[in-house]
């Protein structure tokens, strides 16, 4: 399932990765987070990696809400490429798979996959908008 995961009781093991709504303060597995899993958080890691140079997978990244701004940006053209019904064998060029099992995987289920992203993107832009007014940054605590 593609979706973001909102409460830490449905975490199942530490291979996620956390969004936190604030600056990292020592303390990971937040309740005011949200987390994707690996695959999850691989397909909308290339608009994080084009805005956010720094970026790093297995670090804590406080990234300023004013990149969060390009990075919404970027999502929505993943949303949008996504809507276009591209071909399967092009989803490289809109989405970003970090395993090499993870494009078959979604392509198995290539509609299905779409749409689910589709939502789970919207949902992250949402979330994003919402924590604009509340915060400076939001950090991305990898793996």
């Amino acid at each position: 399932m593609i979706e973001i995961i909102y409460d830490t009781n449905l975490l199942e093991g530490s291979c996620y990765i956390e969004i936190l709504p604030d600056q990292y303060r020592g303390e990971c597995w937040n309740s005011s987070s949200i987390y994707f899993t690996e695959d999850n958080f691989g397909y909308i890691l290339p608009a994080i990696d084009k805005h956010y140079k720094k970026f790093d997978y297995f670090a804590f990244n406080e990234i300023e809400m004013g990149i969060w701004d390009l990075i919404n940006q970027e999502l929505e053209r993943m949303k949008q490429f996504l809507n276009s019904k591209p071909n399967p064998n092009s989803l490289k060029e809109g989405i970003g798979f970090l395993y090499g099992y993870s494009e078959q995987e979604f392509i198995e289920n290539y509609d299905t996959n779409v749409q689910q992203l589709i939502t789970m993107i919207t949902e992250f832009q949402s979330w994003i908008m919402q924590k604009r007014s509340t915060t400076q940054f939001i950090s991305v605590l990898g793996i």
